[in-house]
């Protein structure tokens, strides 16, 4: 096995709350883990809404940043990350404003001016502005 196979085994072997741990110690590696492993639950809640595709990628964003900023607050044994995560999305979605005429038709990606959470994301993980690789 190479090295590299050997970096990759061991990073699949951390568990999402010792991510967690580590985000909280500001670590953007494990962060940027954290996102690649329980963004499609995310998505898959964020997919079912009557809403456009610039509203689902802020509000995606939106509810990383917030796992960025309180997982100093959630370190405890036993936390289950995808429910904790999913929960701040949840809460997201019910304090999100709806856009007039927001019925979930997508808007051409090129003309949508990227929101600030989209924004602060990728600067915060030195990505391109989706929150998904």
């Amino acid at each position: 096995m190479q090295d590299s196979d050997a970096n990759t085994d061991a990073i699949e072997e951390v568990s999402d709350a010792d991510l967690i741990a580590s985000v909280s110690r500001s670590s953007v590696s494990a962060f940027a883990q954290i996102i690649d492993r329980t963004s499609p639950a995310v998505q898959d809640l964020l997919t079912a809404l009557p809403i456009d595709e610039g509203q689902r990628v802020e509000l995606l964003a939106a509810t990383y940043l917030e796992v960025w900023w309180l997982a100093g607050c959630h370190t405890e044994s036993g936390l289950d990350v995808v429910e904790w995560i999913i929960d701040i999305a949840r809460r997201r979605i019910a304090d999100a404003p709806v856009s007039p005429g927001s019925s979930g038709e997508t808007r051409d990606p090129g003309t949508a001016r990227p929101g600030y959470a989209s924004l602060e994301l990728a600067a915060l993980l030195r990505r391109p502005r989706s929150p998904r690789p």
